[in-house]
């Protein structure tokens, strides 16, 4: 990878062993290569209405504390490291969507943790729509394999 120095890297962090692969990559980007690091964490939201019973307002809340908390997280691992950044969270269908914002933030990478998807390569969902709203390099981090221990 090139040097990074002044380069503006968007980090999409989620709960997980992915997560904090990206949180790892970015963190020596910040510290060994001089990027600046914008981590987002996205909340799902669920779809309520006339047919489909209760509402989701209650729900929604609690999806978006809980990607708040995982926000709040990943600043305190970055923190530990001294690596800086700034912190957003993105509700999901809401202005701005995650296209938007790492469009409009003109960012040269965007890191993507990956997902397990059954009989394909690990990947995420946002990563093809990101690539053609962005100029940005998409990365999708795949976690390190878990060492096995011989007993």
């Amino acid at each position: 990878m090139e040097a990074m120095d002044g380069k503006r890297v968007l980090v999409v962090f989620e709960p997980g062993r992915g997560g904090a692969a990206v949180l790892e990559l970015a963190c020596e980007l910040a510290e060994r290569q001089g990027a600046t690091l914008t981590i987002v964490s996205v909340a799902p939201q669920g779809v309520s209405g006339a047919r489909c019973g209760n509402s989701a307002l209650d729900y929604n809340l609690a999806l978006q504390d809980s990607a708040a908390e995982d926000l709040d997280h990943a600043r305190a691992w970055l923190g530990e490291f001294g690596a800086s950044a700034s912190y957003e969270l993105l509700i999901e269908r809401a202005s701005p969507s995650l296209e938007e914002f790492a469009a409009d933030g003109r960012f040269d990478l965007v890191l993507l943790p990956a997902r397990r998807r059954p009989l394909r390569e690990p990947g995420h969902p946002a990563a093809e729509r990101l690539q053609l709203t962005t100029g940005a390099e998409i990365q999708v981090i795949a976690p390190r394999p878990k060492q096995r221990t011989h007993t």
